[in-house]
């Protein structure tokens, strides 16, 4: 049933800032030929993220606030006082030098610097100290497992970025929303115009919490007059008290709701997206409710089959970062075998769940992923979106999970502006 677009091939550029990276990457829009994919751990990881514990992604941390000069300090300390340790950044170690307790007090500093630039007038100033303080205890946090040094950096990350929205010149508001019989924090950002105005509702991985967001709101959201409300994914930060279950879609579902209840947000616009682990919910919403009368929908990488049914030796090949949050998103204790994580996932193929059958889907959909990523083979994409009769794909012709942020954030924004209603 799928709209085919005339496929069409753009070379495009993408620049790593500070740690002069480039890669090049060809673009493809509409169908795309399938072949042969295997769900592969191994590849998950960019090979420059490195060999540690955690990814190792500067450029990500300077996007979200930090200091590059920071950062190298940081990580310097941390190198130097692990080389008794096998990765330097081991988790299971806390103390002096460790990849937390660095983290948390680059953030610490951050903080406390920001507070005292606010104080003394400067808000230019304190903004920056605050962005970098998020970015610092975002990263002293991840992967945002139960572990309660972890928690508690998050809980910081959170606290800084509420200071740096008391300051921004944008309206961020934290927001209660009702679900069940609690609610769940999430952040509003508005853009400064007269409302009501349509909203994207957005989520992210299994180890990216949603403090992460602002830059698409300031840079591709806020300027097209489109609002945007961040959310955690169930089992982290202010989403915790849920985990992961077949309708990993819940939350989503309770934030369009709710958005429909607020005079300043237009409650025919608005919008699901979400990359990597935040896709899954995306695209469950968009195959299994059409009462929810979105505009649009844009799913980026995520998993929505294979990944989910693959048996549970695969799961072993996939870095250890990744998995121990997976293992808290689905509520299992940190020594959880890879048995009972596929026990779990395969609950959540949206294939087995039997939504990739039924009738047309008119809500339009724009898909983007990479040609060969180890989280979403190109075949699970093409059943997933043969149901809509409004959709638009975009493959980057590069190994990998997930392409480059900025470049599918910009196309993701001007897809908006162009569905409104």
């Amino acid at each position: 049933m799928s709209t085919m677009i005339d496929k069409m091939e753009v070379m495009m550029r993408f620049g790593f800032g500070i740690w002069g990276l480039a890669l090049g990457a060809m673009v493809s829009v509409g169908a795309v030929s399938l072949g042969a994919q295997e769900v592969d751990g191994t590849r998950f990881r960019a090979p420059e993220e490195g060999s540690w514990y955690h990814p190792l992604d500067p450029e990500k941390w300077v996007h979200v606030g930090g200091v590059a000069s920071e950062i190298d300090g940081v990580l310097t300390r941390i190198a130097d006082a692990g080389q008794s340790r096998t990765p330097p950044d081991a988790p299971d170690y806390q103390g002096a030098g460790s990849w937390l307790a660095e983290w948390r007090a680059a953030g610490e500093k951050a903080f406390k610097e920001g507070r005292a630039l606010e104080v003394a007038g400067d808000e230019a100033a304190a903004q920056r100290r605050f962005r970098a303080a998020v970015a610092y205890f975002l990263q002293a946090s991840s992967p945002h497992t139960d572990d309660p040094a972890q928690r508690g950096a998050l809980k910081r990350a959170q606290d800084s970025y509420r200071a740096l929205a008391g300051l921004h010149p944008l309206n961020i508001e934290e927001i209660e929303i009702p679900f069940e019989d609690r609610s769940f924090k999430a952040w509003l950002h508005k853009p400064d115009v007269d409302g009501p105005v349509p909203a994207v509702v957005v989520s992210m991985g299994s180890d990216v919490a949603k403090e992460e967001l602002l830059p698409y709101f300031e840079k591709q959201l806020a300027i097209r007059g489109i609002a945007m409300l961040s959310l955690d994914l169930p089992g982290m930060g202010t989403s915790a008290e849920w985990r992961a279950s077949p309708d990993l879609d819940k939350l989503h579902v309770a934030a369009i709701n709710h958005l429909r209840t607020l005079p300043d947000i237009d409650g025919r616009n608005l919008f699901l997206q979400g990359a990597s682990f935040g896709g899954h919910p995306v695209a469950r919403a968009w195959l299994a409710r059409p009462e929810l009368d979105l505009a649009g929908a844009i799913f980026m990488c995520g998993p929505v089959h294979s990944a989910l049914v693959a048996p549970p030796e695969v799961y072993a090949h996939f870095p250890q970062f990744t998995m121990d949050g997976v293992r808290t998103r689905f509520g299992l204790e940190p020594a959880a075998g890879f048995d009972k994580i596929a026990a779990i996932a395969e609950t959540l193929s949206l294939k087995r769940q039997g939504l990739f059958d039924g009738s047309e889907i008119a809500t339009p959909m724009f898909a983007i992923v990479t040609n060969d990523d180890p989280v979403i083979p190109l075949e699970d994409l093409e059943a997933m979106l043969a149901r809509g009769s409004n959709v638009k794909r975009v493959v980057y012709d590069t190994p990998g999970h997930c392409p480059e942020r900025d470049s599918r954030e910009a196309m993701a924004a001007s897809w908006v502006v162009d569905q409104l209603r």
